[in-house]
């Protein structure tokens, strides 16, 4: 008996093996697209791209891969052993094998590779393991990136940093760098000087701690400014303070800069401690100099006063007393002798001029105001076309007498050079004791002069000499002196002395 089989589970059969024949098709297409795809980002890569097997022979590669290595076609690499020909040091293929097979990948590894025309470039790696059903490792694939030009920028940002380091490291001077009020940079020559081991145990510390307490508030001032922008003075003196708290002198140079993004100053130090003692002896022997000058001076017009001025009195007497006794008809004996009487009388007028102009015996006894008023009054009834007027304030008591000394010479030099070279009408004349120091002012509407910015004006004669003597006087008591002139517009000079 024969069974007769239903059509439907065919149909049913049928129609599966056509929707999975439907779905293979659909899934080539995606596979062709895919590979289409990659294909064209293997290929238009901006970078090596390549596949090889586990000994190195390239399986493929890119046209970027062929670019980078310098050669006309892809066929001319295939096939090739990379570790026989495309490395400059064969050994940097073992150990990248090494690191690709431990781990499955490497990143960023670099070596170096031989072009075609035999140069050297450096490259950099990212790669992986290319493996079978096993798990086996058969190839490699990854990036190579050229990396020539940044090795080269590094090897010449390194050969600059260590020209740098060596300069900044050898200099004779302290270099340092402050930003926030810290130090943020210290060279080796700064911390010997400053008496500490190493840099390092003065970087992060306060800027300020290094300066001696007398003079922090004004290197504090300027620096703060300096950061924020170029600030002058750029070079100045002042105390630093050693780690043992000594002081020690030094000269400042410094400019604003940028570090690490942000404001900064940068400046270096200079051991100006000899220079400094040496000038501090000069200020000194200059002072002991116009000491013993005063003293000279004084001693002279004593003498003038005592021996010359006592021998003329007698003479004075003398002739008077012969002329006495002198008969009447002797007319003209009488008269040759009221001669010499008037004679005498001048000689004895200009000893007692001269000796008062040597040293008035008014500034040893009264001080500098009197003093200063007499001589004014003197000179006023001698030059009537000049008109002088003297202004003081503040004098409650005496001065030092080195300090009267030098600013009564300095008046009598002021009012010289202008008398003899200004043709003023008018002078005017100020003294002011403030504490802590004490301000002489001499202003006339004469000629003026034109006045260098590094030196005492050049003029010909006794103006020169008598301006750089009251530099010198100035200078011996460690005081400022400014002189403010312009043709037609008259001079002004301004001296300030401390009153300790």
């Amino acid at each position: 008996m024969t069974t007769k089989r239903s059509p439907q589970p065919v149909n049913e059969t049928l129609t599966q093996c056509r929707q999975e024949i439907k779905k293979l098709k659909a899934s080539e297409r995606q596979l062709r697209e895919s590979e289409q795809r990659f294909r064209h980002i293997f290929e238009n890569s901006p970078v090596m791209v390549y596949r090889s097997d586990y000994n190195g022979r390239i399986l493929d590669i890119n046209r970027a891969g062929v670019e980078l290595l310098g050669y006309g076609s892809r066929e001319n690499l295939i096939g090739q052993e990379a570790a026989r020909f495309l490395y400059a040091d064969p050994k940097d293929r073992l150990r990248f094998q090494k690191i690709i097979d431990r781990s499955g990948f490497v990143k960023e590894y670099e070596t170096r590779f031989r072009r075609r025309d035999g140069s050297i470039i450096d490259v950099q790696f990212t790669s992986t393991a290319r493996r079978n059903h096993r798990g086996e490792i058969i190839g490699y694939e990854g990036f190579i990136v050229d990396i020539t030009r940044r090795k080269e920028a590094e090897k010449a940002l390194v050969d600059s940093e260590e020209k740098y380091r060596t300069v900044v490291e050898n200099s004779l001077s302290g270099i340092f760098i402050h930003q926030k009020k810290l130090l943020r940079f210290v060279n080796r020559r700064l911390a010997e000087m400053l008496g500490y081991g190493e840099p390092g145990e003065l970087m992060g510390k306060p800027f300020w701690m290094i300066v001696h307490p007398e003079d922090r508030a004004l290197v504090k001032r300027r620096g703060l400014k300096r950061e924020k922008s170029d600030f002058m003075p750029d070079r100045y003196p002042f105390r630093a303070v050693k780690k043992d708290g000594s002081p020690l002198w030094v000269e400042l140079r410094a400019t604003h800069a940028t570090y690490m993004g942000e404001p900064a100053v940068v400046g270096n130090f200079i051991d100006i401690t000899q220079s400094k003692r040496a000038e501090e002896e000069v200020l000194l022997l200059s002072r002991r100099l116009i000491d013993v000058s005063e003293k000279e001076k004084k001693r002279l017009a004593a003498d003038l006063h005592d021996e010359f001025g006592q021998a003329l009195t007698s003479l004075h007497f003398e002739l008077e007393a012969m002329l006495k006794t002198l008969p009447p008809e002797l007319d003209d004996q009488r008269r040759r002798g009221s001669t010499l009487i008037t004679t005498v009388e001048a000689l004895a007028d200009t000893v007692r001029k001269t000796t008062s102009y040597l040293r008035p015996d008014i500034l040893d006894d009264l001080g500098l105001v009197p003093a200063m008023e007499w001589y004014i009054q003197e000179i006023a009834r001698r030059r009537t076309e000049v008109k002088i007027d003297f202004r003081s304030t503040g004098f409650k008591r005496r001065l030092k007498t080195e300090i009267e000394i030098v600013l009564y010479r300095i008046g009598q030099e002021c009012i010289t050079n202008i008398l003899r070279h200004a043709r003023a009408s008018e002078i005017e004349i100020m003294l002011t004791c403030s504490h802590p120091s004490v301000i002489f002012v001499a202003r006339d509407n004469g000629v003026g002069f034109v006045r260098s910015e590094s030196s005492p004006p050049v003029q010909n004669g006794p103006r020169g000499i008598g301006l750089l003597s009251m530099r010198e006087r100035v200078a011996s008591l460690q005081g400022s002196i400014d002189i403010t002139s312009a043709p037609g517009r008259g001079t002004t000079i301004r001296v300030e002395l401390p009153l300790s």
